[in-house]
Parts: C-alpha cells; sequence; structure tokens
C-alpha cells in the first residue's frame, strides 16, 4: 500500500524511488559491462592457448626471420605480443 505521507520509526528503512528510466538502464550497463568482459577474458584464453603452443625461442626466431629488433631479456608474452604486431 502506498502513502504519500513520510513514514518514520525505529524498525523502519527509508526506501528512495527511481524513474523507471533509470532502473531499466542500470541492468543494461551492466550487461553491457560484463558482456565485455567476457570478450575481454575469451581473446586472452586465446591468446594463451596460442602462447602455450609455441616456445619462446621460436618466437624470437621468427622476429629474427621478420627482421624485428626486440629484447632477449623481455618475457614470452611481451615477445609474442611484439610478434603479432609485426604481422
Amino acid at each position: 500500500m502506498y502513502s504519500p505521507f513520510k513514514i518514520v520509526g525505529k524498525n523502519w528503512v527509508e526506501v528512495i524511488e527511481k524513474p523507471v528510466e533509470e532502473i531499466i538502464e542500470e541492468p543494461k550497463e551492466a550487461v553491457e559491462e560484463a558482456v565485455e568482459e567476457e570478450t575481454v577474458e575469451k581473446e586472452k584464453e586465446e591468446q594463451a592457448d596460442e602462447i602455450d603452443g609455441i616456445t619462446k625461442k621460436e618466437i624470437m626466431q621468427e622476429l629474427d626471420a621478420m627482421g624485428i629488433e626486440y629484447n632477449s631479456r623481455a618475457t614470452k608474452k611481451e615477445l609474442y605480443n611484439l610478434m603479432m604486431q609485426g604481422r
């Protein structure tokens, strides 16, 4: 039941009503963010799978063949990203 009067008391909690537009937009934005996060995670997993299938030495050989300079102390992931940018 709705009352236009403010009801207060020791055990009452104030409820602030939002316009319907705000209520609809919040879940929509949350869903979009969740989809974006899921997409990023899938891309990371796919890249991790690709990296696992190749050794650091093979990546460095490929970079040498492509004529790309690199730091031999760089991590496998850094070298892989460099190789992918060169393609």
